[in-house]
């Protein structure tokens, strides 16, 4: 192994480390996160940035049993439906700006306290930007990802692309997706 490749691998063993020590998982319970969630985008379509009506928010914004860890105290929460490959026709949230996005979080929920254990948020860009979608993930633990130590990090608008992400919660992805991307009328070229 060569000593560039040793030194890269050390700093994703403390890139990994110091963004997982500056991120919440933690949450009060499933539940009470889907609530946020929801209060969140209500929130956003009120403000006129989120396009899609009340009663399809709620219909969008799923909470149930994982399909992830089949265990008992595992949840899903789904903000639209899983769509990896970028179709407009499956379920999402909508955006003003024409940007598009769902997103799914993976939460285990103890009579104590509840703990975020994976997430993946996706937006698409109009057709009018040359990026096509950003994505930030959060693998499980013992995620073939989590061996490189890129557990939490972002594809920046390619599948095969990784980098580190900045330590963000669902909540501040949410948020970013909601009210920080600016699409700007005239695109650079």
């Amino acid at each position: 192994m060569s000593g560039k490749n040793e030194t890269w691998e050390k700093m994703c063993i403390e890139i990994q480390q110091r963004s997982l020590s500056n991120i919440s998982l933690k949450t009060k319970s499933a539940k009470a996160l889907r609530s946020e969630i929801l209060k969140s985008l209500m929130f956003a379509y009120d403000d006129k940035k989120l396009t899609t009506k009340p009663d399809k928010i709620r219909g969008l914004l799923k909470l149930d049993h994982s399909t992830v860890i089949r265990q008992k105290s595992y949840w899903d929460i789904m903000g639209g439906g899983k769509n990896q490959k970028r179709i407009r026709d499956i379920p999402h949230f909508s955006l003003k700006n024409g940007c598009w996005f769902d997103f799914a979080i993976l939460v285990f929920d103890n009579d104590k306290e509840a703990e975020i254990i994976g997430f993946n948020f996706e937006i698409r860009f109009p057709e009018t930007m040359s990026s096509r979608f950003l994505r930030i993930d959060l693998n499980q633990p013992n995620h073939k990802n989590d061996d490189k130590n890129m557990r939490l990090h972002l594809h920046p608008s390619h599948d095969d692309i990784m980098i580190h992400s900045p330590p963000m919660s669902p909540l501040e992805i949410l948020h970013l997706f909601l009210y920080g991307i600016d699409i700007p009328d005239k695109i650079r070229a």
